[in-house]
């Protein structure tokens, strides 16, 4: 309404300018003033009309479309959110060991049918009200399992959600559209079940109602304003939902010819009574599709709503090909607009009558002078310029009747400053001339503009740089070289400089003709007359593109890893302060994952550091996929990695939460954080191929939390850190999340590594042995020798935690001469007490020692030093020790055979290469791992590992040991097996030098060889 008052306000304008036009021609000044006031004033309040009209529309039409969108977005996030959740939760499920085993084992117990159904009703029960039927499908698409039993034994294989995921082995889960069957209409969430081998066994469904959709919708009617609805529309523009009308629901929108709407319902894909009854409009459905994510905004009308115009948001779905569209009645937000022309005539009446009596007054006290003054004008112009104005007031016209009596006065001083200008043009060519020259041949750009920034002048170099010619530059303004990358804010304050008659600098991002970006240093300066105003703005550039570039790349380099382009530490740390600023304004967390690779130097001791980085940039790219774009993936140095992660409120503000709240959304942060770190353990575990080979590493990761674990990036690494040997320490490829008690633990580990350089002096250490019996003979043949650790303070120390460190810090090489003295030292007197004459000490070498120059003269001189014969003694040596140099590994290992010391490999299976180092190298004994044997009889690949490793080994003519034995089934499996060496609490647990004596000699003394269980219990 208003842009119609304002268009008459215009229109009266001119014709009231047309009458004073006439009316000037004929009449007096009176009027003329009269006519020009009321043109003005009518011309001022049209356009303040048409302004405020549009400014008014505008801001509404923005706010409306602003609501609408995010009101469209907000739904679409809603189904979205449900889609990929469901998604999740049937992926997570079948990948469960037990659906698995019940496929694989034909439901054979503890895999029965009832249980499983137990399981997928547990499983249903989540979403109770939603799942109508939970089912399992095998290969073949037959329904074998069901929590609607009627469905069981139906044949699926036919329908989408089993032949998409059948079809294309890469999908792990498949979402159905729509499916209208019977009286049933429904939405299908179904997920592979894939085996070891990665083959498709099955198939987990879940059917649920599709009434689900108007439940995530929510309350449609009235959300944005009075009459505002939402429409939900599927690939096939079917309404799902329809907020205004609810008998339009699951009708077509748009025309379809009647064999696609037969081919629709035999897919099911539309209810059996579908028509072309309710469609919208032929342009309708061209703007629908139209629409983009930049763009979501259309106004049209709607099917069944009258000639009513709508505005509507329209939304794509990111996880289904369906469309929200969210619409308001333009009536209802234009309503103001009504309003605002009442009180705008009201006001145009107000003024024109106010202006009207103001002009009448002012003419009648300004004519009398003006009429005077026009009659001497008029004398001065017919040539006579002794005419003179009488000045009667001090006012603009009396100054005006001063100024024609000064001008006859100004002719003849006029006409010689006129020569002498000419005289003085003549002398000053030559600079110019000079000058020009000089500018054309400049090495550096130079542009003249005028005070309004047309260019009127650009030397040759500025024309070789942009490549623009002069004449497509001339007349144009400086922002044809705008690149748009440089901020508004500094083209403001250069304005304000030269404007004010001040110089500037400052670099400039422009573009050149051919779309090349390019830095500039520009200096522009005011040309001022001589009366010092400025009339001219000279601009002079240099083209520093290619230092800019150079700075850049020192930046990035003092920024980032050179191996993986990740941030690096110094840069990460400054990451770690700016989040926990921001957090700490927001009450947010933050979580820092401190991740070290498992065992990575044995890829660069086996395959080469070349591998070793390639490995790295690999592993970069999975974290990098696994974390979200304003997340970090940070690499620290040589194989550790940090990752920080941001709490980010994705439904509201944080601010004014009450502290439950924020607690509720702590643990929900440190749940996301929990999710992350394992998603980033399995990620980083699958297998990779470096240099044509496949392998897979694991990884360990320490967890810290901001606040709560430290408000200093120093502290909160330094957790992490902490967390990540606790990791470590428990068995690696796994988490730890920081806890008060890790520190105490680093504390104790400190304590350690200081009393541990005392220990040896202060004889601290002492020696257990625990038996190694013979298979066949049930007889003592030998013992392993464990180091053991006993401080007055400290009490018993695990190995576990001295051991690293006294290799750390070398100290591991004295004790190993120690325990090497202290071991055949007890030998020798077991031997002269004719226990057993061919009586053995197994004793394990560390890196340290096997590294060290003079291990086998030391190990030669202890044999010598006891008069014992090398077959005295086993060395038990780890794969990882083998990993390089191998001609000097083999030396060595050849030396210890030639002594006749027996070569036992110890920990088999559990590191790189095994089978190439039993080729290899020339062992005696391979021990089997205890992990592998403590799980023979209830895990099946375990005992098929055990009967591969005793089979192998005998093939290559090596002795077997048995690790860990601890019950009599063990015994026996490996027993019947041919392993001929036992050792474990089965037998006996490790002993001190007496108590295992003692016990050999009561050993001995069985009579039944059967009772050695009973016995060792006993003792």
């Amino acid at each position: 309404m208003l842009i119609e008052i304002a268009g008459l306000l215009v229109i009266s304008g001119i014709l009231l300018l047309v009458i004073g036009i006439f009316i000037a021609r004929r009449y007096t000044l009176r009027a003329k003033l009269v006519m020009a006031f009321l043109v003005i004033v009518l011309t001022s309040l049209s356009v303040l009309a048409v302004i405020d009209g549009y400014v008014m529309r505008s801001n509404l039409e923005e706010s409306a479309n602003n609501a609408l969108t995010l009101a469209a977005r907000n739904y679409a996030a809603r189904i979205d959110q449900f889609n990929r959740r469901n998604s999740q939760f049937l992926e997570t499920e079948a990948s469960l060991p037990t659906i698995n085993y019940f496929i694989t084992r034909k439901a054979e117990p503890p895999f029965n049918r009832q249980a499983l159904l137990e399981i997928l009703r547990a499983l249903r029960s989540r979403q109770n009200e939603l799942i109508s039927s939970y089912a399992i499908l095998n290969k073949e698409g037959i329904n074998i399992l069901d929590t609607d039993s009627a469905n069981i034994g139906l044949d699926e294989s036919q329908q989408g959600y089993f032949t998409t995921l059948a079809n294309d082995p890469s999908l792990k889960s498949y979402r159905s559209p729509v499916i209208f069957d019977d009286n049933e209409t429904f939405i299908v969430f179904s997920s592979a079940i894939i085996d070891l081998s990665g083959k498709l066994i099955g198939v987990l469904r879940a059917k649920y109602d599709a009434s689900i959709l108007t439940t995530l919708f929510g309350r449609t009617k009235g959300m944005v304003g009075r009459g505002s609805f939402a429409v939900l529309l599927d690939e096939n523009d079917l309404r799902l939902i329809h907020g205004r009308r609810e008998g339009l629901n699951y009708t077509l929108a748009t025309v379809h010819d009647e064999e696609k709407i037969q081919q629709l319902i035999n897919d099911k894909r539309v209810p059996q009574n579908a028509s072309l009854a309710y469609v919208e409009q032929s342009e309708w459905n061209k703007k629908v599709q139209s629409i983009n994510d930049r763009a979501p905004i259309m106004e049209t009308r709607f099917y069944g709503l009258g000639t009513m115009m709508f505005s509507s948001a329209v939304v794509k779905l990111n996880t289904a090909p369906w469309t929200i569209i969210v619409s308001l009645p333009q009536d209802v937000f234009l309503e103001p607009v009504v309003e605002q022309t009442k009180s705008t005539l009201l006001l145009a009446g107000i003024i024109i009558f106010m202006v009207v009596l103001i002009v009448m007054a002012a003419t009648q006290l300004l004519l009398g002078p003006v009429k005077r003054l026009t009659t001497v004008v008029k004398a001065i112009t017919d040539g006579d310029l002794t005419a003179k104005a009488n000045i009667e007031a001090n006012d603009e016209i009396g100054i005006l009747a001063k100024a024609f009596n000064e001008m006859t006065n100004s002719i003849n001083d006029l006409i010689v400053d006129l020569e002498d200008e000419v005289g003085s043009h003549k002398l000053t060519a030559e600079s110019l001339h000079k000058l020009s020259q000089a500018i054309e041949q400049s090495p550096v750009s130079v542009m003249i503009t005028d005070l309004n920034g047309a260019i009127e002048y650009v030397n040759p170099q500025l024309c070789k740089i942009t490549g623009y010619t002069e004449e497509e530059l001339i007349g144009k303004n400086p922002r044809i070289l705008k690149s748009g990358h440089t901020p508004q804010v500094q083209f403001k304050n250069m304005w304000n400089a030269i404007t004010s008659g001040k110089s500037w600098s400052g670099e400039l991002y422009n573009k050149k003709k051919n779309g090349d970006l390019f830095w500039e240093n520009v200096t522009i300066s005011p040309i001022k007359n001589k009366e010092n105003k400025s009339t001219h703005y000279l601009a002079i550039k240099e083209d520093i593109s290619l230092r800019k570039d150079y700075e850049e790349r020192l930046l990035y380099q003092a920024s980032y890893d050179k191996l993986t382009d990740l941030p690096n530490r110094t840069l990460a740390y400054d990451r770690i302060l700016q989040a926990i600023a921001n957090a700490t304004r927001e009450q947010k967390h933050i979580a820092l994952l401190y991740m070290d690779f498992d065992h990575f130097k044995n890829i660069n001791d086996t395959l080469g550091h070349s591998a070793g980085d390639e490995f790295l940039r690999y592993m970069a790219r999975r974290l990098k996929a696994c974390v979200r774009d304003f997340d970090t993936v940070a690499r620290l140095g040589g194989d550790e990695f940090l990752i920080m992660l941001l709490e980010v409120d994705e439904t509201r503000d944080a601010h004014g939460a009450t502290n439950e709240e924020r607690n509720v959304q702590a643990d929900s942060f440190e749940e996301i954080v929990n999710n992350k770190a394992e998603r980033i353990l399995r990620d980083v575990a699958k297998p990779c191929v470096i240099q044509n080979m496949e392998f897979s590493v694991t990884a360990s990761l320490g967890v810290a939390i901001f606040p709560q674990d430290g408000d200093d990036p120093h502290v909160l690494l330094r957790n992490a850190d902490t967390a990540m040997y606790r990791a470590k320490r428990k068995g690696r490829n796994t988490y730890e999340v920081f806890t008060p008690e890790m520190g105490d633990v680093v504390m104790k580990r400190v304590e350690i590594d200081n009393k541990l350089r005392h220990a040896l002096e202060n004889g601290d250490f002492y020696l257990n042995y625990q038996a190694l019996m013979d298979a066949e003979t049930r007889t003592i043949v030998g013992a392993e020798a464990l180091l053991r650790w006993d401080d007055k303070q400290l009490g018993s120390v695990s190995p576990e935690e001295f051991v690293p460190l006294a290799e750390e810090s070398g100290l591991i090489v004295e004790i190993g001469d120690w325990v090497f003295d202290t071991a055949l030292s007890n030998v020798k007197k077991w031997r002269e007490s004719s226990i057993r004459e061919d009586f053995y000490i197994a004793i394990n070498l560390s890196s340290r020692q096997f590294r060290g120059k003079d291990i086998v003269k030391n190990i030669a001189d202890a044999l010598t030093r006891y008069d014992l014969p090398g077959s005295c003694l086993e060395l038990e040596i780890t794969e990882r020790l083998l990993m390089k140099d191998v001609p000097h590994v083999i030396s060595l290992l050849n030396q210890f055979r030639e002594m006749g010391i027996r070569l036992s490999i110890d920990d088999f299976g559990t590191g790189y290469s095994s089978l190439s180092y039993l080729k290899r190298f020339p062992f005696d004994v391979l021990k089997i791992d205890k992990t592998f044997v403590s799980d023979i009889g209830e895990d099946p690949d375990d005992t098929a590992l055990c009967e591969a490793i005793i089979a192998m080994g005998h093939s290559l003519g090596l002795s077997i040991i048995g690790e860990g034995v601890e019950t009599r089934e063990q015994f026996e499996f490996l027993n019947q097996r041919g392993v001929e060496t036992i050792q474990g609490y089965y037998i006996s647990e490790p002993m001190i030098n007496d108590d295992f004596l003692k016990f050999i000699t009561d050993f001995d003394r069985l009579e039944s060889k059967t009772s050695v269980s009973q016995y060792s219990e006993q003792y």
